[in-house]
C-alpha cells in the first residue's frame, strides 16, 4: 500500500513540474515575440525615414498580434506627437527621434496568471 501512495505522489509532482515547465516556456516565448516585434518596428521606422504610412502599418500589425503599440515622435523644433491606434500618424515632417512602446500580455495558463508588460525602444 505505501508503494502505491508514493507512486501517485511521484506522478503528481512529475506532472506538476512538466506543466509548470511548459507554462514557463510559453511565457518566455510571449516575451521573446514582443521584444522581436519592438525591434522590427524600430528597424521599419528607421528604414522608412519615419513614414506615416509605415507607422500606421506597424500600429495596425501590432493590434493583429494583440500588442498595443504607441509611437512618440520628437520633432526637430522640440514638439512631440504620440500616435496610437486611436490617433493615426499624419505627416511626420522633421523627425529627430521616436520612442516606441509595445505593451503585451504574457500568460502562464497552468496558474491562470496573466501579466501586462511594456517594452520601450528608441529610433533615430
Amino acid at each position: 500500500m505505501p508503494v502505491i501512495i508514493k507512486s501517485f505522489i511521484g506522478i503528481f509532482f512529475f506532472s506538476l513540474i512538466v506543466f509548470l515547465g511548459i507554462g514557463i516556456i510559453s511565457y518566455q516565448t510571449d516575451v521573446n515575440r514582443a521584444v522581436s516585434y519592438k525591434q522590427d518596428v524600430i528597424r521599419e521606422l528607421q528604414d522608412s525615414n519615419f513614414s506615416p504610412s509605415v507607422m500606421n502599418a506597424c500600429i495596425r500589425n501590432g493590434v493583429k498580434h494583440d500588442y498595443e503599440v504607441s509611437i512618440d515622435i520628437s520633432f526637430q523644433d522640440g514638439s512631440h506627437a504620440v500616435y496610437t491606434k486611436e490617433c493615426p500618424a499624419k505627416d511626420a515632417g522633421d523627425v529627430a527621434a521616436a520612442y516606441v512602446t509595445v505593451v503585451y500580455k504574457s500568460r502562464l495558463p497552468f496558474l491562470s496568471l496573466e501579466t501586462e508588460n511594456g517594452l520601450r525602444g528608441f529610433a533615430k
